[in-house]
């Protein structure tokens, strides 16, 4: 996952469907979610783009952005939010079908 920095992210998320993950290193929901990520970014790596954030190493962008918990995940199209926000996921179903629902939108 390509990490992305306050310098790199609007020319990354401009265009396509995008899947960003704010997170850090130590925080264990984010460690929890990197094996569902990589199962999802097997699965949908040709119609999707997957960011990551590191909280600490970009906390102007983390701010820019509104994110307050981490793992949040923000889904983008061609350059706009699309969808909901998913705030400390903690499920494949769940973020699917968000990764859908961006494809769609």
């Amino acid at each position: 996952m390509e990490k992305l920095t306050k310098a790199t992210f609007e020319n990354a998320v401009k265009e396509g469907v995008c899947l960003v993950a704010i997170g850090a290193p130590w925080c264990p929901d984010c460690r929890k979610i990197e094996p569902i990520i990589g199962m999802l970014m097997q699965e949908y790596g040709a119609q999707v783009k997957f960011f990551a954030i590191m909280a600490d190493e970009e906390e102007a962008l983390k701010d820019s952005l509104n994110v307050r918990r981490i793992p949040t995940l923000i889904f983008y199209k061609n350059g706009a939010e699309v969808g909901e926000r998913l705030v400390e996921p903690n499920s494949k179903s769940l973020i699917e079908e968000a990764i859908k629902s961006a494809i769609n939108a």
